[in-house]
C-alpha cells in the first residue's frame, strides 16, 4: 500500500514572496539608476543654463542691438543642446533685461522624440514613466560699479576714452602735458586744475585705496600734487612685480565733472578703466619707475620731470576678482560678465 503524506503548509509560498520583493528590488534599482541619470542630466541642463546666460550676456554687453541679444532664443537652445550628451534640450524661458543688465535661462531636459520630459527606465514598473527637469541661470553684464581702487582719478581727456593709442601716458590733470592737444583737455579754472588745488589725488579709504560706488559718485578731492605715502608700499610691490616680468592691472576710476576747490571739492565718477602699467612718475621722493616701453614713450612724448601719471595699456578683460560688484557704465569698455545663480 502506498502511503500518503501530508502537505507542507509553506509550500508554493516562494513565488509570492519572490513576486514582492521583485518589486522592491525594481524599485531600488529604479532610485538608483533613474535618480542618478536624472542627476546627471540636470547637470548638463546646468551647465547648458550657465553658459548660454554668459554668453549671450557677453554679446548684449557689447552690442545691445545684435539679434543674439534682441532675440536670444536660438543662440540660447545652442548652447543649451551644446551641452547636452544627446544634444537635446528645450530653453522653456528666457529674459533679457538690459536696464538691469540681466540675462536668466531655464533649459528643460527633451527626449529624442521631441518631448519635453526626461525618460524614465526602472520607474517605469512603479507607474513613472517621465520626469520634469530643468536648471536656471542668470548671469549679470556691465561696468564695474563698484571697487577698491587706485586713489586717483583721470578724466575723459586724460583717459582717452576710444583707447586707441597702444600705450598710453595718462597723466595727472593740471599738468602741462594735460592741456595739449593730444589730449585736449579743457579746464575750468586759471590753474589748469579740474580742481583748483587738486591733481587727481582722492581721499583714501584705506593705505593707498578708495571704494568707489557709482550709487553715490562724489569722491573728496585729495589737495596736492605730492604722492602720497601711504602708497609708498603699494607702488614698491607694483616695481617688484614688473621687474620679474609680471603683469600689474588696476583699475582707476574716470570723472565727468569736479566741483568745489581745495578739501571740499569732489570728483563725479562715472565709470572704471582697467590699465596695466608700465611705469609712473610722480613728485616725491623714489616714485618714479619706467619699463624700457614707457621710457621709450617717455621720450617720444618730450616728457619732463614736471609731468607727472601713470603709463600703461588698456585692458578690456577684467577678471571678477578685481572689483566687488557689475552693473556701472560701460562708457570706457571694460565689461564684466558674472553669474549670480
Amino acid at each position: 500500500m502506498r502511503r500518503i503524506g501530508r502537505d507542507d503548509p509553506e509550500r508554493g509560498a516562494i513565488a509570492p514572496l519572490a513576486a514582492f520583493l521583485m518589486v522592491a528590488l525594481l524599485g531600488m534599482a529604479a532610485f538608483a539608476v533613474d535618480v542618478a541619470t536624472m542627476y546627471s542630466e540636470h547637470a548638463q541642463l546646468q551647465n547648458g543654463a550657465d553658459s548660454a546666460a554668459l554668453a549671450i550676456a557677453q554679446i548684449c554687453g557689447k552690442d545691445p542691438a545684435n539679434t543674439q541679444c534682441t532675440a536670444p532664443a536660438s543662440a540660447a537652445k545652442s548652447y543649451t543642446d551644446g551641452n547636452a550628451l544627446d544634444n537635446s534640450s528645450n530653453v522653456s524661458a528666457i529674459t533679457v533685461d538690459l536696464g538691469a543688465g540681466t540675462v536668466s535661462v531655464t533649459a528643460q531636459a527633451r527626449d529624442t522624440a521631441g518631448n519635453n520630459s526626461f525618460s524614465l527606465t526602472f520607474a517605469r514598473a512603479l507607474g513613472i514613466q517621465t520626469a520634469d527637469i530643468r536648471a536656471s541661470a542668470t548671469a549679470v553684464f556691465g561696468g564695474f560699479g563698484a571697487a577698491n581702487v587706485v586713489p586717483l582719478t583721470f578724466s575723459h581727456c586724460e583717459s582717452d576714452p576710444q583707447f586707441q593709442k597702444g600705450l598710453m601716458f595718462f597723466p595727472e590733470h593740471g599738468s602741462s602735458m594735460a592741456n595739449q592737444a593730444g589730449w585736449t583737455c579743457t579746464t575750468p579754472s586759471s590753474s589748469g586744475h579740474e580742481v583748483p588745488g587738486g591733481f587727481g589725488w582722492l581721499d583714501q579709504s584705506g593705505p593707498c585705496t578708495v571704494f568707489v560706488t557709482l550709487a553715490s559718485p562724489n569722491v573728496g578731492s585729495d589737495t596736492g600734487n605730492n604722492f602720497p605715502s601711504a602708497c609708498d608700499a603699494k607702488f614698491a610691490g607694483w616695481k617688484t612685480a614688473l621687474q620679474a616680468g609680471k603683469p600689474v592691472e588696476v583699475l582707476v576710476p574716470i570723472f565727468d565733472n569736479a566741483t568745489g576747490n581745495g578739501n571740499n571739492a569732489q570728483f563725479h565718477i562715472e565709470a572704471f578703466a582697467q590699465i596695466s602699467i608700465r611705469g609712473w612718475q610722480f613728485n616725491g621722493g623714489g616714485t618714479t619707475f619706467l619699463l624700457p616701453d614707457a621710457q621709450a614713450k617717455y621720450t617720444a612724448l618730450g616728457l619732463k620731470n614736471s609731468d607727472t601719471g601713470l603709463f600703461g595699456n588698456f585692458v578690456r578683460y577684467v577678471s571678477l576678482q578685481e572689483a566687488g560688484s557689475v552693473g556701472g557704465p560701460k562708457t570706457y569698455g571694460a565689461i564684466s560678465i558674472q553669474l549670480t545663480k
